[in-house]
């Protein structure tokens, strides 16, 4: 799939709308995510129910972009308010109602009708029977979708990621095609919060373009190794993920879960097909996962809980305190930016390569440029590996 395929969505022909009725009515941008906004309105008319505030909105000439939701901040009723019956129409004073809503990323569901609709037609999948051991992995970190003006920007990113995919499906073959495990390990997204949203200007593409280009890049990686015994897609959030700072909330709250999560809501409408799926996500203000897969025990976290070079030394921390992180094998990271191995004894860290061409700030000051693709191991039980390679 290339960039514009992965951008395409399914949308009516516009309607224009009027405006009717006595108001008032403003929306204002977010300029830290254009897509966000708030809009004050007076109205004679009292407007109740997430539904009706939809349509009031949308009636005035409103904006709801797809992924967003309306939702009522404030409401005050006057007697005796101010109020225009049209645009430049002298005020006059009777029972008003003021409204503030706040439209923002609507993350209590995804979009994903598209998903829907792609996986719905596909017809059940004939699974190969194994009794093997064997694991294939698929380590993906730092896709970085909407970083649009640094080198190659993100459909450079497409087509890296693509030819990086094309690579592990012709390995998976060449190894007997055994269960696969595709992870994806943070900053799958651009987004807006880095740096206090500085860089926005540099991404073109809005967060919900973003991670439909994800959803649809999740989905891709699934149909691609469909006919594999056993296929676990794992992903966790990176600090480019967050959904917001200017508030602290869940160590989960991340437009990658999300999207994630998404994609298996909409496998469950064809069990049929991906039964044999499974989509791991952290529970609920958890930060990373630790998962077994045939006898492997992976720990997959995005890598800014750490200052650089000091994974081992937060892995060493998990264990001491006895939490699920020392229980595994290999550790599986990216943030840094680059393709690293360590070890010591049984344990075995690595940090991913980008998809990404470049970081050009980081460039202009250190003059790195780093490596790019995903990293495709095979592991047996007990955290015995080969085939360590980056694609």
């Amino acid at each position: 799939m290339d960039l514009g395929e992965l951008l395409q969505t399914p949308t009516p022909k516009p309607i224009k709308a009027g405006r009717s009725g006595d108001w008032t009515f403003s929306q204002s941008f977010d300029p830290h995510d254009p897509q966000s906004s708030t809009i004050e309105a007076t109205t004679t008319e009292q407007v109740k129910g997430d539904e009706a505030i939809k349509q009031f909105i949308l009636a005035q000439g409103g904006v709801i972009p797809t992924g967003y939701r309306a939702v009522l901040v404030e409401a005050r009723h006057q007697t005796h308010g101010w109020t225009r019956s049209t645009a430049g129409a002298a005020a006059v004073t009777r029972p008003t109602w003021f409204y503030r809503f706040r439209i923002e990323p609507d993350s209590n569901r995804s979009s994903i009708d598209e998903l829907i609709a792609l996986v719905g037609k596909k017809k059940p999948a004939k699974p190969a029977p194994t009794s093997t051991d064997v694991v294939l992995h698929v380590l993906i970190g730092d896709t970085q979708i909407g970083k649009d003006i640094d080198g190659d920007g993100t459909a450079g990113i497409i087509r890296r990621w693509n030819q990086s995919l094309e690579t592990a499906v012709t390995r998976w073959r060449d190894a007997g095609r055994p269960p696969v495990h595709i992870a994806l390990v943070g900053d799958c997204i651009e987004g807006n919060q880095s740096q206090n949203g500085r860089n926005m200007w540099r991404s073109r593409l809005t967060v919900t373009e973003q991670t439909r280009i994800l959803r649809r890049m999740l989905l891709a990686h699934i149909e691609a190794f469909i006919t594999a015994p056993q296929v676990w897609l794992s992903v966790v959030n990176g600090n480019h993920d967050q959904l917001q700072r200017f508030q602290e909330t869940r160590a989960d709250d991340g437009h990658a879960t999300e999207a994630a999560i998404a994609v298996a809501d909409a496998l469950a409408v064809n069990p049929e097909r991906y039964k044999h799926v499974k989509i791991h996500v952290p529970e609920v203000d958890a930060d990373h996962l630790v998962i077994d897969f045939n006898g492997t025990v992976m720990v997959l976290v995005h890598g800014h809980q750490w200052a650089r070079g000091k994974s081992m030394d937060w892995w060493a921390g998990q264990s001491f305190n006895l939490h699920a992180a020392q229980a595994g094998h290999i550790l599986v990271h990216g943030h840094e930016h680059e393709f690293s191995i360590r070890s010591k004894r049984d344990r075995l860290v690595l940090c991913t390569p980008t998809m990404e061409s470049e970081s050009t700030w980081w460039k202009h000051k250190t003059g790195d440029v780093a490596k790019r693709g995903a990293i495709i191991m095979v592991t047996r039980p007990g955290g015995e590996f080969a085939g360590l390679e980056v694609i």
